[in-house]
């Protein structure tokens, strides 16, 4: 039997806890290249001015835009399966508060197969967000942005957010794929809502589709019953040509005993040195002179791929029933009075992370 000396035993354990320590780090090397977490963000704020007309009114105003934070991750199981889940949450960049609900944009958990497609359980944003976004130069953001136009299904147009909800993202053949949801309402009256949707992208070209089935409830929209079901359309779509990017989104909302309510929104970007100009004309239409009509005219600086800053104005005119206001300054200021105009300039920074 060999004898051993204290400076053997010595040198054998230094062995055993090299050969332990590499075998730890290869199971971890092992077990990041299965799964991986990322977090990511946008910070966007900026200052605004907003003059009101009727009466006149003036308002300096810090105001964020769409900044949030999140959490996504997936892990690969094998065979070309994989578990995915994501968690994000709103931030005010103006006072550093979250929404009452903490990850208010989207929370899910879902399993991902490339031959199949993807499902997802949970809340998450509806099938217009996704078409509209690619459909709007300023990218639903800054005073220029779509949604000012669409207000969301109790203001007559689409569902932003599925709650309680089942969806359905199919693969890629060739250039297209789709969305379907369903929600559950959970005993309330309202909430048993549905959508589809269409994604075709090719090259410098974009075309979209989405239909949303919302239930909600009947006074909101002037009627006496306790629910009603409002059915919404859109069609978008954007082009690149190189020297310019048109975006251009339609949306039609239909409820039973009321006139149909539509948007629409066309928009330009035009690249420009280290940056580009940014030009959208919308019109929110509804009968009894409760409609709006908005203007707005921006530029944003690259400062890098992460960084930009930016300037943009905006008009909006409001028929004698309507009170549109103009975002992200919608969530710092008073409603706006019926039938009064809103003029607003602002300068901004957005870091992506």
């Amino acid at each position: 039997m060999p004898d051993f000396n204290r400076g053997d035993i010595k040198m054998s354990h230094k062995i055993q806890k090299s050969v332990a320590l590499g075998a730890l780090l290869a199971c971890s090397a092992a077990a990041f290249a299965q799964s991986n977490v990322t977090a990511y963000g946008r910070a966007d704020a900026g200052v605004y001015h907003q003059s009101r007309s009727n009466p006149g009114a003036n308002q300096w105003t810090l105001s964020s835009d769409t900044s949030y934070f999140g959490l996504r991750g997936n892990e690969d199981l094998g065979g070309g399966l994989s578990a995915t889940f994501k968690l994000e949450s709103q931030v005010d960049l103006s006072s550093g508060a979250s929404s009452t609900a903490f990850f208010n944009r989207e929370a899910y958990v879902g399993l991902s197969d490339r031959r199949l497609g993807t499902l997802q359980l949970g809340s998450m944003w509806g099938p217009s967000v996704w078409i509209s976004g690619k459909a709007d130069a300023f990218g639903r953001a800054q005073l220029g942005a779509v949604q000012t136009l669409l207000q969301g299904a109790n203001n007559r147009g689409n569902t932003f957010k599925f709650d309680n909800a089942v969806q359905y993202i199919s693969p890629r053949i060739g250039n297209v794929f789709g969305r379907a949801y369903v929600q559950a309402a959970e005993g309330a009256a309202t909430g048993r809502n549905y959508a589809l949707a269409l994604d075709y992208t090719s090259g410098p070209a974009f075309l979209g589709l989405a239909f949303d089935s919302a239930q909600i409830a009947g006074p909101t929209v002037g009627l006496a019953a306790p629910a009603v079901r409002a059915k919404t359309l859109g069609i978008g779509g954007a082009y690149n040509f190189g020297l310019v990017r048109v975006h251009g989104y339609y949306q039609r909302n239909q409820i039973p005993g009321l006139a149909d309510a539509n948007s629409a929104n066309a928009s330009a970007a035009i690249p420009f040195g280290s940056g580009e100009f940014r030009l959208a004309l919308g019109r929110w239409s509804r009968p009894g002179d409760a409609s709006a009509q908005r203007v707005a005219l921006g530029y944003a600086h690259f400062l890098s791929k992460r960084t930009q800053i930016y300037g943009t104005f905006a008009q909006l005119k409001n028929g004698s029933r309507s009170t549109t206001m103009l975002f992200p300054i919608s969530q710092d200021s008073a409603p706006a009075v019926a039938g009064q105009d809103v003029k607003a300039f602002g300068i901004g920074m957005r870091h992506m992370f």
